[in-house]
């Protein structure tokens, strides 16, 4: 717009209205026009702003009040004008002290004054001004375009930019193949705030990053796929201070690098389904020539020929985020994609990553550097291997807060035949597994104990008869009379058959423990100190877990 707050004063709606404080800062420059309808609009501006309000977002915050003025200031806003009478009969003091203080105007819009009549006639004065510039800038335009039709690459965009914007530019991703495009600087990544930031306003907006460890003034464009963030085109102010059409360029060139985005995901999306093809025949163990499997490998960079131990991640949606979703099978596709990214930069040692349906399955070569070691003839340490699938759980955890994970790991087995059973393992330990995963959401196989056994009944039938004639029985009656027969038994065997621990964990006298146990002999036929009656009553409850997990 490039109008002088004194010059605007003499247009439209603003003749009738009065400065009240900071006529000393009048010569600052208007170049955008915003009404403020929300408490936290201040994020969203761009600097040189004229900011419109009545106060009605804050007009009962009296620390927000004191602070706006500061807050316009230090973003680089031109001037506040404040409409009176409606919602604020006057203009607060401590906006106009600010105000003289900083040399910021404050101006008083008069009763009869819209915001159209104020924006109106300024915005008109700035579609009637030439731009002798705009010629230049369309030459520039087209220039950048035929780099992209071209095949140049998001390199040469980015050269193209700098000389348009006349400061340095820098693509962020977490693409593998689109990572340190920073123009030989050290650019501090995007903080989880700030990508938030980004997804939520879909725009270029002024932000303070590290650059080669120095805050320092950016305009940061973000660039989503499918509301999703793939990365960013950031505008460093280190040789000129920003303008208008800076915005407007990095506009227009973020659908170029979109494009060539495109082409990075459609491309690695290929390759990925390769790599998925090659990995689901040595997952189901469908292998009849292993040197050509092994062969196959390398063209992926993979060394089959080695032993790995194997990981399966599976994913939920949480049931309060389902709602949200308006394209789930979109969304999900998008989310995998990030994970694979996410758990390749977890298992960053020598792992080798494939989807097979609902999982995410992981190979994973300990040779020593930074990982568990362990001797080619020997199982790796299940401990750190442990560790290892824990730090995965927390990291997805935090970074996907809406999902909820669960990591299955498979016994040690050595060459290709290892892989099938480590796979099976791993699938089964988290189909079998939930009841025992507790918070970290984690099992190993070797740690389900009867359930690897009731993992492998395939007749379900005296399964099923069995739960029925023990705790199918106390759940009927645990439902009919909201007692807690089942969740007691199952205490009393956790506190290996201790009254007066388990009394004191469920918080009832020991008393009331033994006519529970009584009830629950009475119903079931079983007595809890006959070995072999005790016995059915444990297998009853593992039956019992299994059938709450839906795993069976």
């Amino acid at each position: 717009m490039g109008v002088s707050v004194k010059d605007a004063m003499q247009i439209g709606g603003l003749v009738k209205c009065k400065v009240v404080a900071g006529e000393k800062g009048l010569n600052k420059t208007i170049d955008y026009i915003t009404v403020m309808e929300v408490p936290d609009v201040i994020r969203w501006l761009k600097g040189n702003d004229l900011l419109l309000t009545s106060l009605y977002p804050i007009k009962d915050d009296e620390e927000a009040i004191g602070q706006l003025v500061q807050q316009l200031h230090a973003v680089g806003s031109s001037a506040l004008a404040i409409k009176t009478e409606r919602y604020v009969k006057q203009i607060p003091a401590a906006i106009i002290e600010a105000g003289n203080q900083l040399d910021f105007p404050i101006i008083e819009i008069d009763d009869e004054v819209s915001y159209l009549d104020i924006m109106t006639p300024l915005m008109e004065r700035s579609l009637n001004q030439p731009d002798l510039g705009k010629e230049q800038l369309e030459k520039s335009f087209q220039w950048i375009t035929e780099l992209a039709m071209g095949g140049k690459g998001i390199p040469a965009l980015v050269e193209a930019v700098q000389q348009m914007t006349e400061n340095i530019i820098t693509v962020g991703s977490e693409m593998p193949n689109l990572e340190g495009i920073s123009s030989g600087s050290h650019v501090a990544p995007l903080t989880r705030s700030q990508k938030n930031e980004l997804k939520i306003a879909k725009r270029s907006i002024r932000m303070e990053r590290m650059l080669n460890h120095l805050k320092t003034p950016c305009i940061v464009t973000p660039l989503l796929l499918n509301d999703e963030l793939y990365g960013d085109v950031t505008c460093w102010q280190t040789k000129r201070e920003f303008v208008e059409r800076d915005f407007l360029v990095l506009d227009r060139t973020i659908l170029l690098m979109a494009l060539e985005f495109l082409k990075v995901i459609t491309k690695a999306d290929v390759e990925q389904n390769f790599k998925d093809d090659l990995l689901t025949e040595v997952l189901l163990g469908n292998i009849t020539d292993k040197a050509e499997v092994i062969n196959k490998g390398r063209m992926f960079n993979w060394d089959l020929a080695k032993d790995y131990q194997v990981f399966a991640i599976t994913f939920t949606s949480s049931s309060s985020h389902t709602t949200l979703i308006e394209n789930e099978a979109l969304w999900f596709q998008e989310r995998k994609r990030k994970m694979l990214r996410k758990v390749n930069d977890i298992f960053r040692f020598n792992a080798i990553l494939t989807i097979r349906k609902e999982h995410i399955i992981v190979l994973y070569h300990c040779d020593g550097t930074g990982a568990p070691e362990y001797p080619q003839q020997q199982r790796p340490n299940k401990s750190s291997t442990m560790d290892l699938a824990e730090s995965a759980y927390r990291q997805l955890s935090q970074e996907f807060e809406e999902l909820q994970f669960t990591i299955g790991i498979g016994r040690f087995y050595q060459g290709l035949e290892g892989i099938h059973e480590g796979y099976k393992e791993a699938v089964k330990a988290i189909q079998l597994g939930k009841p025992i995963s507790g918070a970290t959401g984690c099992v190993h196989y070797e740690d389900l104990g009867i359930y690897r056994v009731l993992g492998q009944v395939s007749d379900w039938k005296e399964m099923e008869e069995l739960y029925s004639e023990t705790i199918g029985k106390l759940v009927e009656y645990d439902w009919s009379n909201n007692a807690t027969l089942a969740d007691t038994l199952r205490e009393y065997f956790a506190s290996n058959c201790s009254l007066s621990e388990s009394a004191e964990k469920l918080f009832v006298h020991v008393n009331t423990m033994k006519y529970r146990l009584q009830k629950i002999e009475q119903l079931t036929g079983c007595n809890v100190h006959d070995a072999e009656k005790r016995l059915l009553l444990h297998m009853g409850l593992k039956i019992d877990q299994l059938l709450q997990s839906g795993n069976i």
